[in-house]
């Protein structure tokens, strides 16, 4: 494994980087790593997945079956007084 030193990071982009790692809940080093990787596109992993296990559920219901189910589930926005006192 080869270490590497970068000199010359003034502080906006440090506290950048230290905010981004933390955020990530990685250290910096491996932030850093993960970053390099993604720009130079050794990366395999896409930066955004894309899921389509549910496609086939999206978008099929008939008008009639979407009233439904608004209708069926209408009791769900109506907020019950005596339970939120």
């Amino acid at each position: 494994m080869k270490t590497l030193t970068i000199r010359g990071v003034d502080e906006e982009l440090g506290k950048l980087i230290k905010d981004m790692s933390r955020k990530s809940e990685l250290s910096v080093n491996k932030w850093l790593i993960q970053m390099l990787r993604r720009i130079t596109k050794l990366d395999k992993k896409p930066s955004i997945q894309t899921h389509h296990d549910l496609d086939k559920l999206a978008g099929n219901w008939t008008k009639k079956e979407a009233q439904a189910f608004t209708e069926n589930t209408s009791l769900f926005e109506q907020i019950d007084e005596d339970v939120w006192k």
